[in-house]
């Protein structure tokens, strides 16, 4: 998504849902990195590497998406433990407008399944 969206979502009312599956890294990049390079990091971290928001350190957390949000008009919120997570998805449905929720997960959980490079179809990792 980008964040040129959310204004069109607001000044156009558009109730769109956007939910932001949150690691605090570039997850695509992440996962091609911890599976073939070693874990090697190219500047894939959001924020600072020696101080990697999670649900335990919340100051850490970055961008801010609920703020961005908010400053497009856009209500947001943010979701940091599984508990919250089906009553934050219920308020986002029923809200009549366009929300974003940002939603903290684990860096190191992968997306699967998922083709690498220059393979096929039959070749697609399922762990």
């Amino acid at each position: 998504m980008n964040i040129q969206e959310l204004a069109c979502m607001a000044i156009e009312k558009i109730p769109a849902k956007a939910m932001i599956l949150n690691n605090q890294h570039l997850g695509m990049v992440v996962q091609w990195e911890d599976r073939f390079y070693d874990g090697v990091r190219g500047q894939t971290i959001l924020g600072d590497p020696k101080n990697i928001g999670t649900p335990e350190n919340p100051v850490g957390l970055y961008p801010d998406f609920v703020k961005i949000a908010e400053g497009f008009g856009v209500k947001g919120r943010r979701v940091m433990k599984r508990e919250e997570l089906r009553e934050a998805i219920r308020e986002m449905l029923a809200h009549d407008g366009p929300y974003v929720l940002d939603v903290i997960v684990p860096h190191d959980e992968h997306v699967l399944p998922f083709i690498p490079q220059k393979k096929s179809a039959m070749e697609i990792l399922t762990q």
